[in-house]
């Protein structure tokens, strides 16, 4: 060999060993020195609205693609409190703290010295209750604000046109609909109206609040998990407050009540120190209480839920796949926190038994420990102002030609299972309509389900085209 080709040979071979750039100059991005927590996204259903992460799906509309109709499921904006979670777990948790005040000691306690001064932000639980807070107004109508910038072309110009908006009967959803149409105008005037659904037991299907028309629809068997869970989980966090030595007994309840008030009081008042006594882990272990209950009070777990939710998902299909020029185009329906997770669980969205093959009840959530892998997270669409929505997407491009339909959550797409084929992982119109056909044939129709059959109940959701009903 040459020494000049034994010089070539080494010279290249040096080239390609040097290491030109460190690992932490070319980088996808940080990950350990990036971390950060926010417990407002993790509280479920007592954490006021945010966007969920897209999984890195654009939410735009694909190109060559125009949405010519949408479908939006809307809970309401945030609120004082919920009854149930004010009645059964913080006003016992207030009292307590009451009529212990004489003998317990809080000051000494770094995370709980603020109790030694702290008052209740309800002041007139009538008033409160249920009610929607200045922040839930605030949210709704800026939700509404949001959906004009995106679907400018599908809110009606004309004076005469009959817009309109469908909300639950309910105080805090009715005006969460108002200030969403309000929204929607940017305050100005208005072009239709907002519509109010009965709540009422004799609605059948034709509702937005189907747990209520429901009379055999059971969620103790949620509580009674959700529970074993709760006892568990606060099992160190009791033994953590307690040895800060002020002399308040505490109770898992008590604990699950000051994670409740830290969403609800950060609602009312900008923030809250209960935010501040826990972990993140202890912040997740709560998030994980709240999936246990969800899902087996209004998801998977329960069998009667793909019953309940299906007739607005069947309806809304039905208005997605007209074409006549002369539809409304834009479809809000402003609903409880109930509504979500059926519609969701309808569609077959979240859920974990898609992959996997549980072999007990318990397999999806274990009550020993958290599944941090689970599909089902209720952060992800049961906020304040979560919100489900269908897209109608026109496309004509090089790729894609047709109508397609897409699911949003919290502005994220969500692809459907098996149906995943069209941009941006849309599903064909068609396949659509058969994915949700099948669906629907493979659970008991709403009457069945809820042992209405013979008390002349409607089986299908029906407002949306029919204007006598208030």
């Amino acid at each position: 060999m040459s020494w000049v080709l034994f010089f070539s040979i080494t010279f290249i071979t040096k080239v390609h060993t040097i290491d030109l750039y460190s690992p932490w100059i070319i980088s996808a991005g940080p990950t350990f020195n990036a971390y950060k927590y926010n417990v407002l996204q993790h509280l479920t259903s007592i954490s006021p609205y945010f966007e969920s992460i897209s999984d890195g799906l654009n939410p735009d509309p694909p190109q060559g693609c125009k949405v010519n109709k949408a479908v939006y499921l809307v809970r309401h904006g945030s609120i004082y409190v919920n009854d149930n979670d004010y009645f059964l777990t913080i006003e016992p948790f207030l009292q307590r703290l009451k009529n212990s005040s004489y003998y317990v000691d809080f000051s000494n306690s770094t995370e709980l010295a603020f109790l030694t001064h702290w008052t209740s932000y309800i002041l007139n639980s009538k008033e409160q209750i249920e009610k929607l807070a200045k922040l839930g107004f605030v949210e709704s109508f800026n939700f509404g604000a949001r959906l004009a910038h995106r679907y400018p072309h599908l809110l009606p110009v004309k004076k005469d046109a009959s817009f309109k908006v469908w909300g639950s009967s309910a105080n805090r959803t009715l005006r969460s609909a108002e200030a969403l149409f309000a929204g929607l105008y940017a305050g100005h005037e208005t072009i239709g109206n907002v519509v109010s659904i009965l709540e009422g037991r004799d609605q059948g299907a034709n509702t937005l609040t189907p747990r209520r028309t429901c009379p055999i629809f059971n969620t103790s068997h949620a509580f009674k998990l959700s529970d074993e869970w709760l006892k568990y989980y606060t099992v160190p966090i009791i033994a953590r407050l307690t040895a800060k030595g002020s002399g308040f007994q505490f109770t898992p309840k008590d604990v699950l009540a000051m994670q409740e008030l830290c969403g609800y009081e950060t609602i009312i008042r900008g923030s809250s120190a209960f935010c501040e006594i826990f972990t993140s882990e202890e912040w997740l272990s709560f998030e994980y209480y709240e999936d246990i209950k969800y899902y087996y009070e209004l998801g998977y777990g329960n069998t009667k839920s793909v019953s309940l939710g299906m007739p607005w998902v069947v309806a809304t299909g039905n208005l997605l796949n007209q074409t006549d020029v002369n539809d409304q185009h834009l479809y809000i329906s402003i609903v409880h926190r109930q509504m979500p997770p059926f519609v969701v669980t309808a569609l077959g969205l979240y859920n974990d038994s898609e992959y996997t093959s549980p072999t007990n009840i318990n397999h999806t959530l274990p009550l020993n420990e958290i599944n941090n892998r689970r599909a089902w997270k209720t952060s992800r669409f049961l906020t304040f102002m979560g919100n489900i929505a269908l897209e109608r997407l026109d496309c004509a491009s090089a790729a894609y030609t047709g109508s397609f339909v897409r699911v949003l959550v919290n502005s994220a797409p969500e692809p459907l299972p098996g149906c995943r084929s069209g941009p941006s992982f849309s599903c064909p119109l068609k396949q659509y309509m058969d994915y949700v056909k099948r669906r629907s044939d493979s659970y008991e129709a709403f009457t069945k389900a809820c042992g209405l059959e013979n008390r002349n109940a409607a089986e299908t959701l029906s407002f949306f085209v029919n204007e006598k009903v208030v």
